[in-house]
């Protein structure tokens, strides 16, 4: 009994293990020609990979052209094959679902510096999404200045990402603009959709983690003159309390606590 079930895990193991190494070559494939070295053997955590200089400037560019005030501090190719691998096995399903080609579109999505990281190892949260105007999944742009304008503007890191991600798009549902909102209810999109999309087509919404892969991480300080300067901004207005994330809310819970000195 006891060596039937080393053989079993060291079976899973196994083809564990050749999933991955298949999932690493076929990411060579599509990406060597965009690094500076070719450092991926590490199987344990996925790894962030210098770009050689015309493929940064390329990855730059794709930014400033509806971004161009960020002010871009590095960027980095993820290589994570076993992610990379679980987003194919996904395409190919899509497309005998479909009988059609599935679009694969570079889009935007902006988050903290932290959760990019944490998003490595279990992907996106959409549980963690106060803006779900438009479906309640992970949202992603066409514009990076639209990206980093709707993301959290919590003060609480600095540091943010925009994760450039090859993201899958078969089946939309547009999402109506005459009710405000109007896709908050949308947990899932309706009939044979995978995608909910803005009805200006400036937002997809996804509700599978294995229908996006983030490609690049794009690092940069948020300003202040990046929302005010923001083609976006209508002027002044009341604060939206679904931008305040949770760390906001401790910041102040903790200084209605003290107490005044004497």
């Amino acid at each position: 009994m006891y060596y039937s079930c080393s053989s079993s895990m060291k079976s899973i193991l196994n083809n564990h293990l050749e999933f991955t190494e298949h999932a690493k070559t076929r990411f060579l494939e599509r990406t060597s020609p965009l690094m500076l070295c070719h450092n991926i053997n590490n199987y344990d955590r996925p790894l962030l990979n210098e770009l050689n200089s015309d493929a940064y400037n390329d990855v730059k560019q794709l930014v400033k052209n509806t971004f161009s005030n960020c002010n871009i501090s590095q960027i980095r190719l993820v290589c994570a094959p076993q992610m990379y691998g679980m987003y194919m096995l996904r395409k190919e399903e899509m497309n005998l679902d479909l009988g059609q080609r599935v679009q694969e579109k570079l889009l935007f999505h902006v988050t903290t510096e932290s959760r990019a990281m944490e998003s490595l190892d279990c992907g996106l949260d959409w549980r963690r999404t106060r803006r779900n105007k438009f479906g309640c999944g992970v949202s992603f742009s066409d514009d990076a200045d639209y990206a980093n304008y709707y993301a959290n503007k919590s003060p609480s890191e600095g540091t943010r990402v925009i994760m450039i991600c090859w993201v899958l798009v078969g089946e939309t549902y547009v999402v109506s603009g005459q009710r405000e909102y109007a896709g908050r209810s949308l947990v899932v999109p309706p009939g044979c959709a995978d995608t909910t999309m803005s009805y200006n087509g400036r937002v997809y919404v996804k509700y599978n983690n294995n229908e996006f892969y983030p490609l690049y991480f794009v690092y940069y300080q948020r300003r202040p003159e990046d929302l005010t300067q923001s083609k976006y901004n209508r002027g002044p207005k009341l604060i939206d309390i679904s931008d305040l994330d949770e760390d906001f809310f401790t910041m102040l819970s903790n200084l209605s606590s003290r107490s005044p000195t004497n």
